[in-house]
């Protein structure tokens, strides 16, 4: 269920925070033992600090903030998700804008393993 709550969450931030007519890119797959949920959008340019959008309510311009569009946890719960099955989250926001965020877990947590 948690792994469920991930990717429903990457890809409603995603959807969210795109421009009007931009494009939502969602890939999977595997390398070096561990497996990967890729999401990236093409919304508006964040912050260098895109880093902290990983943080508990934290939106937009790196500002702790509550609004009627979110309470700025989406990301949060997605770093805790990947985190308590020894993952990890990778989040980068390119020049263009948009941002492109990486859900990684170990293989065996999604083939039934340790």
């Amino acid at each position: 269920m948690l792994l469920e709550r991930m990717a429903g969450n990457l890809v409603a931030n995603a959807v969210r925070y795109n421009r009007p007519g931009g494009l939502v890119d969602l890939a999977t797959g595997s390398t070096d033992g561990q497996v990967f949920l890729r999401i990236s959008n093409t919304g508006a340019a964040v912050p260098d600090d895109a880093q902290r959008l990983l943080e508990p309510f934290v939106r937009g311009a790196g500002a702790r903030v509550r609004s009627e569009s979110g309470a700025g946890l989406g990301l949060s719960i997605v770093h805790a998700v990947a985190t308590a099955h020894h993952g990890h989250v990778s989040i980068a926001a390119p020049r263009a804008g948009g941002l492109d965020v990486t859900g990684w877990l170990p293989g065996s947590s999604v083939d039934g393993g340790s």
